[in-house]
């Protein structure tokens, strides 16, 4: 299973959340790291960083001029 039940709090909730990442809004330290590709053929990759605990997301990565 990818999310574990509440009743262990030793168990994450998204086991895929293996990212060092401290979440902003709740404070959490893993994150899961999902690939969003490229809409346009001269951007970056879209990479989404979701917290392992509340699912909140941040966008990382460079921004273009």
């Amino acid at each position: 299973p990818l999310f574990s039940s509440d009743k262990d709090p030793k168990i994450e909730k998204n086991i895929l959340a293996t990212y060092n990442h401290k979440c902003e809004k709740c404070g959490y330290g893993k994150a899961q790291v999902m690939d969003m590709g490229i809409f346009y053929s001269d951007e970056d990759n879209l990479i989404l960083l979701k917290c392992g605990k509340c699912g909140a997301c941040e966008k990382i990565g460079r921004k273009c001029s």
